[in-house]
């Protein structure tokens, strides 16, 4: 069943939708809207009400049921993260998990998040306003582990095995194109040394998944206020949810080199970290390790078909380690 042409999304039926959940307050209008990866993204504001967030999916699902399930998993991300007292995401309000509602689609309301996407790039901005918002970067992530880390039931070499095991059996199949048996059991043989001893560990925390500069919220003073788009969040070992955040590694194949401003933003983000706390030292250990870069890809490889096929181009064998090398001992030899 095609559900694109079901959708209502004229700015009244929106309006109609936050209505219909009792959210919001008078004289409701839509001020914007925005496309993410997963959904459209209407703000709504009112008159004597803040403003709020509608987060309707692209009606690209296959069924009715998959569509209703990837609110239902949104929402419960939502409301654990406000129960384990994360302050970084947005407040949950409301959802309607069927397609009778004016926008004649599930979807989702959550509080505005008032602020600037963060600029960033190699140059911009500039020390120590750069250093500082690393800081509360590396804060934030630590205070998603530090909230949401439990005992799950799986080891994380299961967790993985699991995964890698399934896209064999697609490869095999001829599901994925551009990629063979032999790349994935490639991949399937590198686990245990990536993993070490952590691979026996049943720690699992959630990760947010997509920590870039766009879905970093910013006031006027440089002070982060907001994580927005967890579309991607979902709990996972904890190897997976220390990992650097997708900014600070080239995450648009492995060919991609590092710069010598990004290495350098990583030394203070991992320098930032406190050493008392046992998950910050967790995330010490796997994001200052000095294979860090491989390690990095090859986790984003077994959820990224992309990220696979680029890995085993080259052989699972990064070609810039000496280069990354020869960058970090020029900065040592220039002193401080």
């Amino acid at each position: 069943m095609s559900l694109h042409l079901g959708q209502n999304l004229d700015p009244k039926a929106i309006c109609a939708a936050v209505s219909h959940l009792q959210l919001g307050g008078n004289e409701a209008f839509v001020a914007g809207e925005f496309h993410g990866g997963e959904c459209r993204i209407f703000k709504v504001s009112f008159k004597d009400h803040p403003s709020l967030s509608v987060r309707v999916g692209h009606s690209n699902q296959e069924n009715q049921q998959g569509v209703i399930a990837n609110v239902e998993m949104e929402t419960h991300i939502f409301r654990t993260l406000e129960a384990k007292g994360f302050s970084w995401s947005p407040r949950y309000r409301g959802a309607s998990l069927t397609f009778d509602n004016p926008i004649r689609y599930p979807f989702m309301v959550l509080d505005w998040a008032e602020g600037c996407p963060l600029k960033w790039d190699d140059n911009f901005p500039a020390k120590p306003v750069r250093d500082a918002i690393l800081s509360q970067i590396a804060e934030i992530q630590l205070s998603l582990i530090t909230c949401t880390l439990e005992h799950g039931s799986v080891t994380a070499t299961n967790f993985f095995e699991r995964r890698i095991r399934n896209q064999l059996k697609r490869a095999k199949d001829g599901k994925l194109p551009g990629l063979t048996e032999k790349d994935c059991l490639d991949q399937l043989a590198l686990l245990p040394k990536v993993l070490g001893e952590d691979g026996s560990s049943k720690l699992f925390a959630m990760d947010h998944g997509d920590i870039k500069p766009v879905n970093i919220i910013m006031d006027n003073e440089n002070h982060i206020k907001c994580l927005i788009d967890w579309g991607f969040a979902k709990m996972v070992p904890l190897v997976q949810a220390a990992r650097l955040p997708c900014f600070l590694w080239t995450d648009d194949s492995a060919a991609g080199v590092p710069s010598r401003a990004m290495l350098e933003d990583r030394k203070a983000y991992i320098d930032s970290l406190p050493r008392q706390i046992s998950q910050a030292a967790f995330m010490k250990r796997w994001q200052g390790a000095k294979d860090v870069d491989f390690r990095t890809l090859y986790l984003e490889s077994i959820c990224s078909k992309g990220m696979l096929a680029s890995m085993a181009s080259i052989g699972w064998k990064l070609p810039y380690y000496d280069l990354i090398e020869g960058q970090l001992d020029l900065k040592e030899n220039q002193g401080p």
